[in-house]
């Protein structure tokens, strides 16, 4: 087998050319039973790939044939120990790195700064998470990384630990000091995962930060579906040092996972990694081309300030994503949830507003009209009377657990007032979204901090999960007294 192969997708479509008949699950039986609108928004030809376990085809939870043979050639590419396909998203991923590493009771240190999904994690594994405040950059009002120095006091703090779990690169695109944590995790016989899942794209081209599998984390999670041309819900769970049990890390998968994996989703994955082997660096090196011209064009335009590689500083910001471009419209008095808003009634869709900043990502099917027609509606955006005020305050620092996430969320809850859940112990997760950051955690006692900066986002527009709108106000979920 040689990258230029694709054994799943090339299996797949000789299972489809012998035209078997259909005694089996999907209900729509290749098409045959789809309903006619079905078939006329994505073709009848769609519905013949939407196979299941059928002969030939292989198990994605036992794989041993065509499924196995695809994966190996995603572990070649990606130069780890073993490469895992994922269908129900990089939460099963980050869920599968938890569960494979962390008994209930253990410690795991993780940022302030994860996703949801990790939170969910712990609570799976009854685990106890301990947190580490990242950084923060004032300019952009954008929570950045952990710094070595930061993981380093929480080790010594923490000796009992059993894992460290650093998300990097963030949202927008910023890496963080990664080798240098892993490094530090190892010395001290720590697990390391890393939830990678925007920078799957990584290894593809010499112009992008290094992945934390050339780093030597353990594990790593990754969103193909972020950057590379494949489909919503696909990512990778990489397997990377001999420290971690694979046979663990299968049987995690296969508790988590659907046990009716789409045949679709996978061909997409097996079908992106062969297009990155063959292609990857000259379609990125398109793409990153597209992306340093918006940025420059941007740039010229009176009110806009652009990330860009300036924004790396050697202490928490140590690399940056070039196909990610972050727009401050504050001068001219929007703030970010307004402007996307703007945006969006000019027939523009972006990747995500916070208080401060629209995010947009360059990918593989953005051509340089789109960003001409960026760069025409940006030019015409009419300026409001005063620079914008509102900025992203500090992400408040972690307070203390009161009890363990799976004790908080095993036990009953009532709904309360935000403004009144001062002092009680959360029993839901609470993160404004995107990125999904969690501000209140289940077990952890709420701060009068954390509920003035949820206030903040939320009367200033953004989306807070976790939480019940009631008109101008929300309620949150606690454990009950």
């Amino acid at each position: 087998m040689g990258q230029e192969e694709a054994p799943l997708y090339e299996a797949v479509k000789e299972y489809v050319k012998r035209d078997m008949v259909p005694f089996h699950m999907p209900g729509h039986s290749q098409g045959k039973g789809a309903p006619r609108v079905l078939k006329q928004l994505f073709g009848a030809k769609f519905f013949d790939f939407d196979l299941t376990e059928v002969s030939g085809l292989d198990y994605l939870h036992y794989a041993h044939g065509v499924i196995r043979k695809a994966e190996d050639l995603a572990t070649e590419l990606y130069g780890t120990r073993s490469t895992f396909f994922l269908v129900n998203g990089t939460t099963a991923g980050i869920h599968a790195m938890i569960l494979s590493t962390l008994k209930k009771g253990e410690k795991i240190i993780i940022g302030r700064n994860s996703h949801r999904s990790v939170i969910g994690g712990i609570i799976e594994s009854g685990g106890v998470p301990v947190f580490v405040q990242p950084e923060f950059n004032e300019e952009f009002g954008i929570i950045t990384n952990l710094t070595p120095d930061s993981l380093a006091k929480s080790i010594k703090e923490n000796p009992d630990a059993k894992a460290v779990l650093i998300t990097s690169p963030n949202y927008y695109g910023f890496q963080g000091r990664v080798k240098e944590m892993i490094d530090l995790a190892h010395k001290h016989n720590l697990f390391v995962l890393i939830d990678e899942a925007h920078g799957a794209h990584f290894p593809f081209n010499t112009k992008f930060p290094k992945s934390a599998i050339r780093y030597g984390a353990d594990l790593v999670a990754q969103s193909a579906h972020k950057t590379l041309p494949t489909l919503t819900q696909t990512s990778f769970l990489h397997v990377v040092s001999d420290k971690v049990n694979i046979d663990r890390v299968e049987q995690v998968l296969g508790l988590i996972e659907s046990s009716s994996p789409s045949y679709i989703f996978m061909i997409a994955m097996d079908i992106a990694r062969r297009e990155m082997a063959l292609h990857g660096e000259e379609l990125w090196d398109k793409v990153i081309n597209i992306s340093n011209y918006a940025r420059e064009e941007i740039s010229k335009i009176p009110g806009f300030k652009v990330t860009s590689s300036a924004i790396i500083n050697g202490n928490d910001i140590n690399a940056f994503d070039p196909i990610k471009i972050t727009i401050n419209v504050q001068e001219l008095g929007y703030s970010g949830f307004e402007f996307e808003s703007y945006l969006n009634d000019c027939n523009i869709e972006i990747e995500l507003s916070d208080l401060q900043n629209v995010l947009l990502f360059v990918t593989l099917g953005t051509r340089v009209k789109d960003v001409d027609e960026l760069i025409s509606v940006l030019k015409k955006v009419p300026a409001k009377k005063h620079k914008s005020s509102v900025k992203l305050p500090k992400f408040p620092v972690a307070s203390r657990f009161l009890m363990s996430p799976k004790e908080a969320f095993d036990s009953e809850y009532e709904t309360i007032d935000l403004l009144e859940s001062v002092g009680r112990v959360s029993w839901g997760i609470v993160a404004p979204y995107p990125p999904g950051i969690p501000v209140f955690v289940p077990g952890m006692e709420i701060s009068k901090e954390s509920v003035w900066f949820v206030d903040e986002v939320f009367k200033k527009g953004g989306l807070v999960q976790g939480s019940i709108n009631k008109g101008h106000s929300i309620m949150v979920r606690v454990v009950k007294r």
